[in-house]
Formats: C-alpha cells, sequence, structure tokens
C-alpha cells in the first residue's frame, strides 16, 4: 500500500521530471526573436548584412547557403521566392559582378496592414540599433554603413505599398542593400 507521503512525493518527482523535460526540449530563441517571426524569417541570420552574407561574397557560396532553390539565376543574378506562412511572402534578388554579391533586394509582402506597419518598425528597430539612427530621404529610411571592399554602403527600407492600387492589396516592404556609388 503506497502511503499518502510517498504518493506526493512521487507526484512531485513527476512533475519535476516533466518540467525538466518540457525546458531542456525547447530551443532557445535567437536574438532576431526579439522582431518577430517575419523578420526573423527574412534576416534568418545576425551575421553579415543581410541572412548571413556579406557584400563581395562569391555567388557559390550564395548559392549554397541559401535555404531554397533559386526560381531563376544566372551568373550575376539568383532570384528567390518564400512564403510567410499566412502572412505573406517575400522575395530576394542578389546580384554580382567581378567582386562578388555586390547588391541585395528583397520585397516582403503582408496580407495584414496591421502586422504590416509591425514588420517595417521591427525592420527599422533593428538596423537601427546595429547601424545607428537612420535618415530618411525622399520616402526612404537609410543607413550608411562601412564596408572594407566597398567602402560606404547603403541599407534602404521603405513601404512601397502605395505601388498597388487593387484593392487589398498586400502591403510591400521593399529592402535594399547597395554600395554607394556617389
Amino acid at each position: 500500500m503506497i502511503s499518502k507521503n510517498n504518493f506526493s512525493k512521487w507526484g512531485l518527482i513527476s512533475l519535476l521530471t516533466a518540467i525538466l523535460f518540457i525546458v531542456s526540449c525547447t530551443q532557445p530563441k535567437s536574438k532576431m526573436a526579439a522582431y518577430g517571426p517575419v523578420f526573423e524569417n527574412v534576416m534568418l541570420s545576425e551575421s553579415g548584412v543581410f541572412r548571413g552574407f556579406s557584400l563581395g561574397d562569391k555567388f557559390d557560396s550564395v548559392r549554397l547557403k541559401e535555404t531554397v532553390k533559386p526560381m531563376e539565376a544566372d551568373s550575376g543574378y539568383l532570384y528567390y521566392e518564400m512564403k510567410l506562412d499566412s502572412i505573406g511572402s517575400f522575395n530576394i534578388t542578389y546580384n554580382f559582378d567581378e567582386d562578388g554579391l555586390n547588391e541585395i533586394e528583397s520585397d516582403i509582402y503582408i496580407s495584414n496592414n496591421k502586422k504590416a506597419d509591425d514588420v517595417f518598425s521591427k525592420f527599422k528597430a533593428y538596423f537601427d540599433a546595429h547601424y545607428g539612427e537612420s535618415q530618411s530621404r525622399q520616402g526612404y529610411t537609410i543607413w550608411t554603413v562601412k564596408s572594407e571592399k566597398y567602402g560606404e554602403v547603403r541599407i534602404s527600407l521603405s513601404d512601397e505599398s502605395s505601388d498597388f492600387t487593387v484593392d487589398k492589396a498586400p502591403r510591400k516592404i521593399a529592402l535594399w542593400i547597395y554600395p554607394d556609388k556617389d
């Protein structure tokens, strides 16, 4: 016969074991998770300037490290399209020259207007935290970053939703990373 004290001990031990199991199986969240799931899925990594890549990276390196196969590719260009669950989708264009990756463009399409404002804010907050206060120029939010290979690099973020005139069209957030050639 099990006494009341033994039952309580075994119950407590079982409960603590279950809690430890659940906690140990839970993956730690990345620092990027603080900026939301859309940001985390688009940016993918804190290393590099975008998805773990930096301007100057070689074509084969980008193609092999990207998470899916490109929709289009040639010797100086890679193009990808990816889903964001029920929230929307995004695309990425990587352009290359003789020195490697020299331009990254990504268009993020969000089907919910309120979420789109939040996504834009999260991207801005991340870049502000990593590259300093942005500047606003002709509707673009811009950061200037120093690069060993390219000198000054610009990161441009904009809400291009006004490009769509169809009712209930998704919102479009555009991200463009390029060397400053001025």
